[in-house]
This record gives structure tokens, sequence and C-alpha cells, in this order.
């Protein structure tokens, strides 16, 4: 790990979020979020800017007295990778520490193991570095959303489709390919600190995210940092939904399709869906809404979010009107104390998982995670 960033401590972490969160900020205005004295900020952001993680940026204009000098996170300072992947295609992105996506790549697959996957991975990541004459050196890390559960003994419960990724060892794996640090994550959770860090989650301290791929996932953020559970799946809604049923999940959505007449074999095909399979998408759309409504305002009235996130596999076109249908108070109406709180689609779109996978290694990093 970069020496920078190898001895954070937990009041660099804080001031570091406070940025991240809220843009360019004065000393001022950090010491009024963290709480910190105004002498305590100076030492901490002189120590940052040191170690190459903050930069000063012009004066601000008509203030009185002193103009302050906003500090903002240094994007050049580190990067970090995010693989998301399907049965059949691969996603590699790129984003430096200001959460800007800096280059993506999407490459078939023939197989959905580690080696498979880590291989092509290689290549894009070389390619995606090389373009951008970016020193590996400053490589956070490379973050990986799998399609999975996990087991009590902490092994690999992935979705069918992915067999090979079963059992132990999935991170060793896939780092001996890479030759980098890898973070693994499960794809909802991964979703959901990716909207922690870039997306709307940045503006709520607890939220839940409902993640639509091959299964229906999610992810809790508790006062800004995801809560796990016992085994590592706090956050599945799956489990409501049985297979060989209906299901509000995007593989069912694909076998509809299918059942429908059309050759959707992935997610990637749902970008450019002839127009006759606009009416079967609505009426899927109205169905897994309404399955999903009674559920979700029910775990939401127990759990308490600011706001609750539906994110995955589906392009806008689809997740936008998808999350626009889910009407809480159908499932359960509100009352004068217990509102239910505000649903919205991932700003992320699409590329919610590769982005959420990216931003595990600058989560870990540099941002509050314990």
């Amino acid at each position: 790990m970069d020496k920078a960033l190898s001895d954070l401590t937990g009041s660099h972490r804080l001031i570091l979020d406070a940025i991240w969160r809220n843009g360019p900020s004065s000393r001022a205005e950090i010491a009024q979020v963290t709480g910190y004295t105004r002498s305590a900020i100076t030492q901490l952001t002189q120590d940052l800017m040191s170690r190459g993680l903050l930069t000063e940026q012009p004066a601000r204009k008509g203030s009185r007295g002193q103009p302050a000098r906003p500090l903002v996170m240094n994007a050049r300072a580190g990067f970090s990778i995010g693989l998301n992947f399907s049965h059949s295609y691969l996603d590699v992105g790129l984003i430096d520490l200001s959460g800007a996506l800096l280059g993506q790549s999407r490459v078939n697959l023939e197989s959905t193991s580690a080696e498979a996957i880590g291989a092509k991975a290689a290549v894009e990541v070389d390619s995606l570095l090389a373009a951008r004459k970016l020193n590996r050196r400053k490589l956070l890390g490379v973050g990986i959303s799998i399609p999975a559960d996990f087991a009590q003994d902490g092994a690999v419960l992935p979705h069918v489709f992915f067999p090979e990724l079963a059992g132990h060892g999935l991170r060793e794996r896939f780092e001996a390919v890479l030759d980098a640090p890898c973070l693994l994550d499960v794809d909802g959770r991964a979703c959901a600190i990716g909207e922690r860090v870039v997306g709307h989650g940045k503006g709520f301290a607890t939220f839940m995210l409902v993640h639509i791929g091959h299964g229906v996932g999610g992810g809790l953020i508790i006062d800004g940092k995801p809560y796990r559970g016992a085994l590592g799946n706090a956050g599945s809604f799956g489990q409501y939904y049985p297979y060989g049923e209906p299901r509000p999940s995007g593989q069912d959505l694909l076998e509809t399709l299918q059942g429908a007449g059309f050759d959707i074999r992935d997610f990637n095909a749902l970008v450019d869906l002839p127009e006759e399979a606009e009416t079967v998408v609505s009426q899927w759309i109205d169905r897994a809404a309404r399955q999903l409504e009674g559920d979700l305002s029910r775990v939401a009235r127990f759990f308490g979010p600011e706001a609750i996130i539906i994110a995955g596999r589906f392009p806008p076109s689809i997740m936008e009107p998808f999350a626009q249908s889910i009407d809480l108070n159908a499932g359960l109406p509100p009352n004068d104390l217990l509102p239910n709180p505000p649903l919205m689609a991932s700003s992320l779109g699409a590329t919610a998982g590769m982005i959420g996978a990216a931003t595990l290694p600058i989560f870990h990093s540099l941002l509050p995670h314990h």
C-alpha cells in the first residue's frame, strides 16, 4: 500500500469523507462538519496535503477578511479499478480519487472462472492505464462485484450461472492473475458502497439499496458504513421470491422476454430492445413493482432509512420507470409519525455495478468504514 495511505487515522478519514461528500470545503467548513477545532483541522489537513491527498484551490472571492482557500481531493493521487461481470461479458472501469470515471471497456467472456475473468481484465487494465499514462504504483486496488452470497464459513455461494466461483480463496485466485490487491463484495453491497461514495447516497447517512440483477440483492448503509450482518448477506431480498415463480429480478425479465419470442440472452442486450418488446417490458415492470412495494415498505418501516435506491444491471430506460412504478404507500400506507422514505433509481445507470466495484478500494483506503 502507498505510504500516504498506510497509516491514515480515523480523524484523517473523517476529513476526507467531509470533503468527498460536500466538495471543495474551507477549513472552517470542515471544522463545522466534523466537530473538530480549527487548530486540529489545520494540523490534520496539512498532514493530508503533505501526503498528496488534498490540494488547495484558489481563494474564494467576495468574502470579508482573509479569503478562504477551499480544499479538494487530489484526483491524481491515486486511482481504482472495478470489475463487474455477467455470464457473457465483463465491464472494466477506472476511476480517480475524485470519483470521476476515467475510462471503461467491455469484453466478451467465454468462461466465468476467476482465472478467465482475471486474464481478460488484466489486458483491459493495462490498456486503460497505458492510454492515460497512469503509474501503476498509484493503483489502490481492484474491486470486484460478485453475484453471490456467503456461507457461514465464508465460502462464496455464487448464482447458478457462476459455479466456478464457489468455495474459498476467490480473492487470492483473482489476485494471482491480476497481480494487484483485490477487494470482493456481493454485487448488491458493492452497488450500495458505490452510491455512498459517488451516487445519490452521498447525501444520506443511512439508506438501503435494492439490486436488480441475476437475483434480487441489496445493501444496507448505516451511518455511512455498510452493514454486513453475521454471515455477510444483510440486505438481500431474494428470499422473499422463491425460484420457479415470477420474481422481480433482472434474470426474470430476460426469461420473460425470451418466453415472448425475443432473443435476449444477457443484460447488455436490454439497451437496444426492439419496439415490439416495449409492451412485454412494461407489463413486467408493473408486475415486479407490485411484488416489491409491499416488502420494501415493510422492511423500510422496520429499518428506517433516509432513502431507498434501486440499482442494478438495467439501463436507465428500464430502471427509471421501474423505480417510478414502485409505490411504497400502496404497500404500507404512511401515518403521521412514520412516513415512507423516498425511493429513487440509481444515478449510475447500468454502470452501477462497475462503478460500485471500483469504489471498494477507495472506500476501504480513504473513508470511514469501521
